[in-house]
């Protein structure tokens, strides 16, 4: 009998994804992480604006999916939380990674950031924190990153990121 193809959760790392053969081929934090590092060494990437903040989605991915899953968390912003979870995995949104390749997680890091940025608005900076699996602070790197904004994405892009935060109250 054979194995389905599917995913489980593990806390730190994101869903497992294993093959319909049975084998696991990783996480999406490791997925991301090998396709950020190998660009990060490319000839494109040395010519990036802000390439090395790039460096920063995948610990802001898992950061912003423990707050997710985190019942601490309300549901309007859990909910704002998990559209943007699902912009980064989605491999087609406003600049598309699945067409221009890894420079295209510039609209993900941006948007990672913003809800960052927002949760920390709202009083959930320590949650966020507590999610955070790296030293140093993720408010700070949201900050650098959103400093950084406007080298990353046009403004018509920034503009459209914004609608996925829910509107303050």
């Amino acid at each position: 009998m054979g194995h389905q193809a599917g995913s489980t959760w593990e806390r730190g790392g994101g869903a497992r994804m294993t093959s319909s053969a049975g084998g696991t081929v990783g996480t999406f934090r490791e997925m991301l992480e090998r396709r950020v590092q190998e660009w990060l060494a490319s000839e494109e990437a040395k010519a990036f604006p802000c390439a090395a903040l790039y460096a920063h989605l995948p610990p802001l991915f898992v950061a912003l999916a423990g707050a997710a899953l985190d019942s601490r968390l309300p549901r309007r912003e859990r909910g704002a939380v998990m559209s943007a979870l699902k912009y980064v995995v989605a491999p087609f949104d406003l600049i598309p990674e699945g067409v221009v390749g890894t420079s295209g997680f510039r609209d993900d890091l941006v948007l990672a950031a913003m809800v960052v940025d927002h949760l920390a608005c709202r009083g959930f900076a320590g949650l966020v924190r507590e999610h955070w699996p790296e030293a140093g602070d993720p408010l700070a790197v949201a900050h650098e990153i959103l400093e950084a904004g406007r080298r990353l994405v046009d403004d018509d892009t920034c503009e459209r990121l914004r609608h996925w935060l829910p509107p303050s109250s």
